[in-house]
């Protein structure tokens, strides 16, 4: 049987969804800087979610929701392209789609995250569905790349500050692996360095975050050095994120109620 909710009748999942996990990937379409397409974000965490349930097929049952594309992107807005929903409107869409899936019979929900602006936002969404709203399920919330950190760098793949960037050498690598047609050969040739910039991109600040106004505006839209990529790091990139996010699935299933 498919890994995939949306290729199942109603009656399939019906009869699934009391022994399994629903996993609601997160997503966005956004500027990934001149160089990919503004589905990268959707593309990586649907491919990341199917590769890793097919990974932990036999050990846990796992359903994968299809990906809520439209994420919370507002930041990006000084570049075209950029289809975001509000923080509450976004929060209302992901608050809804778990409740289908609760009404659908899945008491074990997953809310695996592909997009950096959608991260706290996933995160008061699970504590309000479960507390606040008083949903007899159990919700774990992540972004990919966090569970798969540890090993990538501790297999020398890449440095952790790389990681996930924006339209950077990690994500530019892995859709260079996946869809190289979505990777603009010319403008990559042409992109900057922007490692110097970044850290005013993403404002960072030893054990917090910082939103100044204006950095993204007068950025190039992208971290690092995209240019850096390949498709054979972005392969053996994504053979680690799989396997570690099929682990947290397994994990998840066995300690969970």
């Amino acid at each position: 049987m498919s890994v995939l909710l949306a290729e199942m009748t109603r009656e399939q999942i019906r009869a699934a969804a009391p022994n399994s996990i629903a996993v609601l990937p997160t997503a966005s379409i956004e500027q990934h800087g001149p160089h990919m397409a503004v589905i990268t974000d959707t593309l990586l965490c649907g491919t990341v979610a199917q590769q890793s349930a097919e990974k932990a097929a036999g050990r846990a049952n796992i359903l994968i929701a299809p990906v809520l594309c439209f994420g919370n992107s507002h930041h990006h807005r000084p570049f075209p392209g950029v289809l975001s929903l509000a923080s509450p409107n976004y929060m209302a869409a992901v608050t809804d789609v778990l409740e289908g899936l609760m009404l659908s019979g899945f008491r074990k929900l997953i809310i695996l995250n592909g997009h950096g602006g959608n991260t706290d936002s996933n995160a008061v969404v699970a504590l309000d569905f479960v507390n606040r709203l008083d949903n007899p399920v159990t919700v774990a919330t992540a972004p990919y790349w966090e569970i798969a950190r540890p090993t990538i760098v501790e297999k020398g793949i890449m440095e952790g500050a790389l990681i996930p960037g924006h339209a950077g050498r990690f994500e530019t690598s892995m859709v260079m692996a996946l869809r190289p047609d979505l990777v603009d050969a010319d403008a990559l040739a042409k992109v900057e360095d922007a490692s110097a910039k970044s850290g005013g991109i993403f404002g960072r600040l030893v054990g917090g975050m910082v939103q100044t106004h204006g950095t993204w505006a007068v950025s190039d839209g992208h971290s690092d050095n995209p240019a850096l990529a390949s498709a054979d790091e972005g392969r053996a990139l994504l053979d680690v994120i799989t396997d570690q996010v099929a682990e947290f699935f397994v994990t998840f299933d066995k300690n969970s109620q």
